[in-house]
């Protein structure tokens, strides 16, 4: 929308014959310019953004596989101990097993 009415604005001006003034074509360059500015400005935001969601999704991957492996350790460990209490007659909770 904005740049079809810089486009009429400057077919206006430019259809009035003799040109226009230096002032007028500037403030045309810098309007484009301005709206340059502020569409790269937007595309880098949004790339920086996107890029620091898919890193953010990365670590919360990492760190979910390092929490499974971790309670597999600790689901064998758990294991092993109670094998261990078991040889040596010692049931769950400290309670005699041998008989």
């Amino acid at each position: 929308m904005h740049k079809i009415i810089f486009f009429i604005i400057f077919l206006s001006l430019s259809a009035c014959g003799g040109g226009g003034s230096d002032a007028v074509e500037t403030a045309v360059t810098d309007a484009a310019t301005k709206q340059a500015e502020d569409a790269a400005t937007a595309a880098a935001t949004k790339a920086a953004e996107e890029a620091a969601t898919a890193a953010a999704l990365k670590v919360a991957e990492e760190q979910a596989v390092a929490l499974a492996a971790a309670a597999t350790l600790q689901d064998a460990a758990n294991q092993a101990q109670q094998t261990a209490l078991q040889k040596f007659g010692i049931g769950k909770f400290g309670q005699s097993t041998f008989q």
